[in-house]
């Protein structure tokens, strides 16, 4: 029972530390639409920026990966530390990096890794989200794409 009590301690430990890990979206005055993306995303040509909002080895690589195959335009993976305000003119200046896809990462009960995804147009200040953009990258792309 004492080492089974250990490790429940140790278990919320580390969800607690996790959980505080992830960046929040940084929204001043924001409007959110409850959409997967505004009807001219499809026909955007400029360069995606993607910003996950977890800190983890091997996930800037992974997520290229992922971009590479699931999505046909320019796009740039970001830390999250690069992009202070999310949505001013820091190091990724809007006329270049209109779009910008927020990906947030979180343990489920059963231990599965859960995202959910926000496109946030920079130059309006608009979220665009929906709960059944999916919990795959590869599915939510396609969802953007259509």
């Amino acid at each position: 029972m004492k080492k089974f009590s250990i490790l429940m301690v140790l278990c919320l430990f580390v969800s607690i530390h996790f959980a505080s890990a992830q960046s929040t979206l940084p929204m001043a005055d924001g409007t959110m639409v409850r959409e997967i993306a505004p009807k001219d995303f499809k026909s955007y040509e400029g360069k995606l920026l993607v910003v996950p909002a977890f800190k983890a080895r091997g996930t800037k690589k992974w997520l290229t990966k992922q971009f590479d195959k699931n999505y046909t335009k320019p796009f740039h993976v970001a830390d999250v530390s690069e992009v202070p305000s999310g949505l001013g003119d820091d190091n990724y200046p809007i006329d270049t990096y209109k779009y910008m896809i927020f990906i947030q990462s979180s343990k489920s009960f059963s231990g599965n890794t859960e995202y959910s995804f926000q496109l946030v147009d920079r130059s309006t200040n608009t979220v665009y989200y929906h709960p059944s953009s999916g919990n795959m990258i590869k599915k939510y792309l396609k969802k953007l794409m259509k």
